[in-house]
């Protein structure tokens, strides 16, 4: 079964290759078929045909007949929900990826398009991934300290694929460039090639959290043009055609200096023994990180004084929260986490579908936090404080009880694979 990227470059290729479609360097996901792309009915008929004899994505007769096809989009939406599927015998299989961290989600797509292997599991790491907290008690997702290497030594662990970083910092950005050119011009198959950029530089891209800068990791490939690439994004869930200048602009910012390499060639799933030691590495229990760091920031606001005693305005507090929208969407991990487990044990969909419902209130809840930061920002009303304060008490709690049923329906799964594969319980703080 193909992922929607793999139907999005089919289809892409099907413009650029089989039919030499003219408007095929404006391809992009939401790319209009007539308005965009230029194509009529007729054309677009074609490449249902060529998609079907040349890749096997075929669609119903009644969907041919009936589906309304007006972007890229839902082309591909209709034909990866027109795939066979295997029959599992489990639950959860198929419902629609979360998408919550750029540089893992990337990871996790390349372990998606090798078949029979399990990607949720890569998303254990992500709950509660680092926080950069500054001097100023300011939260952000970025910055140019932050290192991957978590994930990379957990990949290999995981899945057997090493990767590499192909960005050298001791080189200039020009150069690092150049070391791009030849990598995308001569990618292998099963190969992925990383880079960060700086999304704000790419207008036409959607920047829903309007950040300049935008740090973000996405996959780049060649077309059949030297000077357009294929940029696959599968955070945004976007793929389509962009001038190599541009993405060259935007990845040689100074706010931007990373890329790395790899190939899912050989690799293999993960051993039982070692989704356990992950998840072990993964849960912090006894602790919320995130909520503690604001809670941190709320109070040194407060007090007036940083951490080493220097003037902390309360004026400063909505600037020291701004990115928390986007280090909440990390909490949607946990759904990967639960559903893992579910599928694993068989357990009710129903009671998964109400852990989804307080997963997203975790995550939703931070946008009233962020609210009420601002609002005492402007009032300096103690009760405003207080009521501040009372939010990420729920949130604590909240979250606490999240990572309990998960750690409860991890107990049972070590229970249900023992003695076969010895996975030793956590040592840590019981919640």
């Amino acid at each position: 079964m193909q992922t929607k990227q793999q139907v999005s470059e089919c289809i892409y290729r099907v413009l650029a290759e089989r039919m030499s479609h003219p408007s095929a360097s404006a391809f992009h996901s939401d790319a209009h078929l007539r308005d965009d792309l230029g194509l009529d009915s007729s054309s677009v008929l074609q490449l249902l045909v060529h998609l079907e004899l040349d890749h096997g994505l075929a669609l119903p007769e009644e969907a041919v007949m009936n589906q309304d096809l007006d972007t890229v989009r839902q082309l591909l939406e209709v034909l990866h929900a027109a795939q066979p599927r295997p029959d599992t015998g489990k639950i959860l299989e198929y419902e629609e990826d979360i998408k919550l961290h750029c540089f893992v989600s990337c990871l996790s797509e390349a372990i998606k398009r090798r078949a029979g292997l399990e990607h949720r599991v890569l998303y254990f790491g992500v709950w509660d991934s680092g926080i950069v907290v500054d001097e100023r008690l300011t939260l952000s997702y970025h910055s140019p300290t932050i290192k991957h290497d978590f994930f990379v030594e957990w990949y290999a662990r995981l899945y057997g694929v090493t990767i590499e970083p192909w960005y050298d910092p001791r080189l200039d950005k020009d150069a690092n460039a150049a070391r791009l050119v030849s990598l995308v011009e001569r990618r292998e198959p099963d190969q992925h090639i990383l880079v960060m950029l700086d999304m704000y530089q790419l207008p036409e891209r959607v920047n829903e959290f309007n950040k300049d800068p935008f740090p973000h990791y996405l996959m780049l490939g060649p077309t059949a043009r030297p000077e357009a690439w294929m940029v696959y994004d599968p955070d945004y869930r976007w793929e389509g055609v962009l001038q190599r200048d541009r993405i060259l602009h935007a990845m040689q910012q100074p706010s931007v200096a990373g890329g790395y390499v790899f190939s899912t060639r050989g690799a293999h799933s993960p051993s039982r023994e070692q989704i356990g030691a992950y998840l072990e590495a993964c849960l912090v229990l006894g602790d919320n990180p995130m909520t503690t760091a604001t809670r941190r920031s709320v109070t040194a606001h407060l007090a007036g004084r940083d951490d080493a005693g220097r003037s902390l305005p309360l004026s400063h507090l909505p600037e020291a929260l701004d990115e928390l929208p986007i280090l909440a969407i990390r909490k949607y991990a946990y759904e990967h986490g639960l559903a893992f487990f579910w599928r694993e044990l068989n357990l009710r969909e129903d009671e998964f579908e109400g852990w989804c419902d307080e997963i997203a209130r975790l995550v939703k809840t931070y946008k009233l936090v962020q609210f009420q930061a601002i609002k005492l920002a402007a009032t300096g009303d103690r009760r405003v404080a207080d009521g501040l304060f009372e939010l990420l008490d729920e949130q604590d709690a909240r979250e606490t009880r999240i990572k309990r049923r998960l750690h409860e329906v991890y107990g049972r799964w070590l229970d249900a694979i023992a003695p076969a594969t010895p996975v030793a319980r956590t040592s840590r703080a019981s919640l």
